[in-house]
């Protein structure tokens, strides 16, 4: 089952950036439930402390798609190098209000700070997709990065608990801020591996190169669905024209696909603190996260290990569906144990399902807006955690887990429908298509 896996991580330079965007990852696995947990601590209401994850999720999400155009069109190490710092400054900064309790409107006006350093998942996979050949590889790059986060997601939940309520309230952001910054200055030393930017492309196209320096190998793209009918270009006129949501409308659903997830994990996540405080087991919330962060681990090395011939569309309405079903039941478990168990089967649904959202996103954009395309759909889900966060919060507050875990259902299914849905339009989608060559092509050992 690793065999594929090995041959990507032996292409020149993955091993390195694989692992430095790890470490620059680790605080995805902490900043929510960390925030989370520190505003709730300090200020004693659920409420307050999912309004400040909501305000740090809208942020990402007006925030991060201009930080993806801004790197597309000026290399990862221009524009991430100042990114980065703005969103360490801000994280210290939020901690730093929480600890002496000010005013709300104080941690609001920090949170779009966060956000300045873009999405690091959506950096690592743009690597993914510039050095590797085939769309059967760059599957599996990505299922293994959707498999990685998941590992974060193992151990973040469990440590940010732990450690806020068993040692100090800011001590999980304080590391979050730390993997951010260690983690996310090596990455940007391994130039040899980033993307090159679009401008940059530009140039040389008008010095007459006539090698193209796109974003993948060959123009040999997976299909979304059944080939379409051939029709007619429209023109799209206007102050967004050439908006990738404007001119690749399919990016949309997959956008709002992502919302449901988010909103879901979001809702979840405060639901089990809940549910386990009531069971006066409050530390051992993190453990069961973790448990569900386990199955969708396994899920995704599975998924990633295999060739699948059923369309993405198709492995996309799957993959919804499980975690729907899923995110339904959590509602009726008596036990933390049993709902330990419940997230771990939905969980060997997450990562697969994420996986096959990128190869859409994938296939769906410009290899030279690849960046931006990937952090619309991760906008959609921080939007999405925005909502199930806030609104989950809310409901605890006045109806206890029990409330937290209906906004998780309706999250659930709400992603069902739209998939299902959306179905016969994404399978009506054809792949984008360029012709595409390289300079050096690079190739997977065997």
């Amino acid at each position: 089952m690793l065999t594929p896996y090995r041959g990507i991580l032996a292409l020149p330079g993955a091993r390195a950036f694989t692992a430095w965007g790890l470490v620059a990852r680790i605080q995805m696995g902490l900043t929510g439930l960390a925030t989370f947990l520190l505003v709730q601590i300090e200020y004693g209401r659920y409420e307050t402390a999912g309004l400040v994850v909501a305000a740090i999720a809208v942020s990402s999400s007006i925030v991060s798609p201009q930080v993806g155009r801004l790197v597309d069109a000026y290399g990862q190490s221009r524009v991430l190098r100042i990114g980065y710092a703005i969103a360490i400054v801000g994280r210290v900064a939020l901690v730093a209000a929480a600890l002496t309790h000010q005013p709300l409107w104080v941690l609001l006006v920090l949170t779009p700070l966060f956000a300045a350093g873009g999405t690091q998942s959506t950096h690592t996979r743009a690597r993914w997709t510039h050095i590797v050949p085939d769309k059967d590889a760059l599957n599996t790059a990505f299922s293994l990065e959707s498999a990685l986060e998941e590992v974060l997601f193992v151990a973040g939940p469990a440590l940010a608990t732990i450690l806020a309520t068993q040692v100090a309230s800011w001590l999980p952001s304080a590391i979050a801020v730390v993997s951010l910054a260690i983690g996310g200055y090596g990455f940007l030393a391994l130039r040899a591996t980033e993307p090159p930017a679009r401008r940059a492309d530009a140039r040389r196209h008008q010095a007459g190169r006539e090698a193209s320096t796109a974003l993948v190998v060959d123009g040999t793209l997976e299909r979304i669905g059944l080939p379409p009918k051939p029709r007619a270009r429209r023109r799209i006129r206007g102050a967004l024209r050439g908006h990738l949501l404007v001119t690749t409308p399919a990016l949309i659903v997959t956008t709002v696909i992502f919302g449901t997830q988010g909103a879901m994990f979001a809702s979840v996540d405060a639901a089990t603190v809940a549910f386990a405080e009531e069971l006066g087991m409050k530390d051992r919330a993190g453990l069961v996260l973790a448990v569900w962060a386990v199955g969708s681990l396994v899920g995704g090395l599975a998924y990633g290990s295999r060739v699948w011939s059923r369309t993405l569309a198709s492995r996309l309405l799957w993959g919804v569906s499980v975690t729907g079903i899923g995110a339904v039941s959590f509602g009726f478990a008596p036990s933390l144990g049993v709902l330990a168990a419940l997230m771990f089967l939905t969980g060997l649904a997450i990562a697969p399902t994420m996986a096959v959202g990128d190869g859409v996103t994938h296939a769906l954009v410009p290899r030279t807006r690849l960046t931006e395309g990937m952090t619309w759909t991760r906008t959609g889900m921080d939007i999405g955690i925005a909502a199930g966060a806030w609104l989950a919060g809310a409901v605890i507050d006045r109806h206890g887990s029990a409330g937290g875990f209906l906004v998780t259902a309706c999250a659930g299914v709400a992603g069902v429908l739209i998939a299902v849905a959306a179905w016969r339009y994404l399978r009506a989608k054809r792949a984008y298509e360029e012709t595409i060559t390289r300079d050096k092509d690079v190739l997977v050992p065997a």
